[in-house]
């Protein structure tokens, strides 16, 4: 369709067209619409968007708090990591400086030699009851300067 003959077409129909949009006007003319805009309406409608209000401040607040949750176990497993392989290492160093042979070198190192004498003591217990041993009472009054 070309240009000239669509000018042409819209002329034909325009007096058409402008008669069937004023009678579609006239339908709206007189019509009350104050029953849609009821206030009554609106006041029960504050009750309920109160409560959507509500209702998504209270998920705003668990997902807060969800995540804050999240990074405090991310933290608390990090330092659980870290106290692990701390551990480790202590065990692996408590291993090494149990070794018979690291201990006799420090041994050597710090001056101990090996006991030339050595006193075997008798049990001081007389049928398994254990005698009071005179060091281990202390002093008494008597023993005083």
């Amino acid at each position: 369709m070309s240009t000239s003959t669509w000018i042409d077409r819209a002329k034909t129909l325009g007096p058409a067209l402008r008669q069937e949009s004023a009678e579609m006007t006239r339908r709206w003319v007189g019509f009350d619409f104050s029953e849609r805009n009821d206030p009554r309406r609106a006041q029960a409608l504050v009750p309920l968007l109160l409560m959507v209000l509500v209702a998504a401040l209270a998920i705003a607040a668990l997902r807060i708090d969800l995540i804050r949750t999240r990074y405090a176990i991310a933290a608390a497993m990090a330092s659980e990591t870290n106290l692990i392989e701390e551990r480790r290492a202590l065990i692996a160093q408590k291993r090494h400086l149990r070794d018979p042979m690291v201990l006799a070198v420090e041994a050597r190192e710090r001056g101990f030699r090996p006991a030339v004498h050595v006193f075997s003591l008798p049990d001081p217990s007389v049928d398994g009851i254990p005698r009071p041993s005179i060091a281990a009472a202390g002093p008494t009054a008597g023993d005083r300067p």
